[in-house]
């Protein structure tokens, strides 16, 4: 991952609700598009605007270990929030953000301990089984 998990999902959700007030701006304008009215719509952005700041209140970290425990700690947040959302596409930002988080916790720990396995490849002339040909 070339940034870090925290600014990816602060990208991914201000891009969704970029995408969600456009929805909104359109709709507000008379074009019909299918799924949540514009209200609706607007509550889900607002969702992902506070999944953006409770994601920006988590201190930077150099180390990504401490960086996806940071990230992990959020997800009993986002799933009281989602609990408490009044109707299911703004529980849905809530969940979607939980399930983002988990994704990219282990999608780091997979990057992380492949990392530990080409070290111990570096200076071997032997082909592992595991190495791609």
């Amino acid at each position: 991952m070339t940034e870090d998990a925290r600014t990816y999902l602060r990208h991914r959700f201000t891009h969704d609700a970029t995408q969600l007030r456009e929805r909104v701006a359109q709709m507000r304008k008379g074009t019909n598009i299918p799924g949540p009215d514009a209200n609706t719509s607007q509550r889900m952005a607002e969702a992902c605007d506070d999944v953006v700041t409770m994601l920006e209140s988590l201190p930077q970290h150099s180390d990504p270990a401490l960086t996806v425990e940071s990230l992990l700690a959020l997800v009993p947040q986002l799933e009281k929030r989602a609990q408490g959302a009044g109707v299911p596409p703004v529980r849905a930002v809530y969940m979607g953000a939980a399930t983002r988080v988990k994704e990219v916790a282990a999608a780091e720990a997979k990057a992380a301990s492949g990392a530990d396995e080409d070290e111990a490849d570096i200076g071997d002339d032997e082909e592992d089984e595991d190495d791609d040909a």
